[in-house]
């Protein structure tokens, strides 16, 4: 039998020519038995994180949707939804990256997430999902993307461009798996 592709491989589509491509995953819950529920608390709660922009926020970005700043609130991922990515590097240089949500799946009864594609003005050019599979009684949290360089000070910076995308793929998975820490009725 073939193994079905990730959720998050299908939403991100084919890798472009070109663009680096990498997945990292990290490991929310184990039910310990049939009867064990916690990796069904554990699914859900995460599936609720990453309605709530849980990796993103967790990670010390803020987010400005398309209609956030009207409502006062922002609005749960969903396909088509434009916005913005805020952050500091080193805590001082602003950091801005526009974004249009393409995937949006959060009613499966064994994964939920989402992708986005990055706009003009983002520092570089690609996509990049957040998903959490259910498995087997094993619930994961998986960050994967492709991308390339796409402002002039990112193609220059090389290395150091990497070393940032790699420190905020291990802030995504630290916030997600911190907040099981935090709740001894998570798993």
């Amino acid at each position: 039998m073939t193994p079905q592709p990730h959720p998050g491989d299908v939403a991100l589509g084919p890798t472009p020519e070109g663009h680096r491509y990498f997945r990292r995953s990290i490991p929310l819950a184990h039910a310990f038995g049939p009867d064990d529920a916690a990796a069904d608390r554990a699914f859900e709660r995460a599936r609720a994180m990453l309605r709530a922009w849980g990796p993103q926020i967790g990670a010390g970005m803020s987010i400005e949707g398309e209609t956030s700043e009207a409502l006062g609130v922002l609005p749960a991922p969903e396909v088509g939804l434009e916005g913005r990515l805020n952050a500091r590097i080193a805590g001082v240089i602003p950091l801005r990256a526009p974004f249009r949500i393409v995937a949006a799946d959060f009613d499966s009864a064994d994964y939920a997430g989402f992708a986005y594609e990055t706009l003009p003005g983002h520092p570089e050019h690609g996509r990049e999902a957040f998903y959490v599979t259910r498995e087997d009684g094993r619930v994961e949290f998986t960050v994967m993307a492709f991308s390339r360089p796409a402002a002039w000070y990112s193609r220059l910076g090389g290395p150091v461009t990497r070393m940032l995308q790699n420190r905020y793929t291990n802030k995504y998975l630290l916030a997600m798996a911190v907040s099981f820490l935090n709740d001894p009725y998570a798993s």
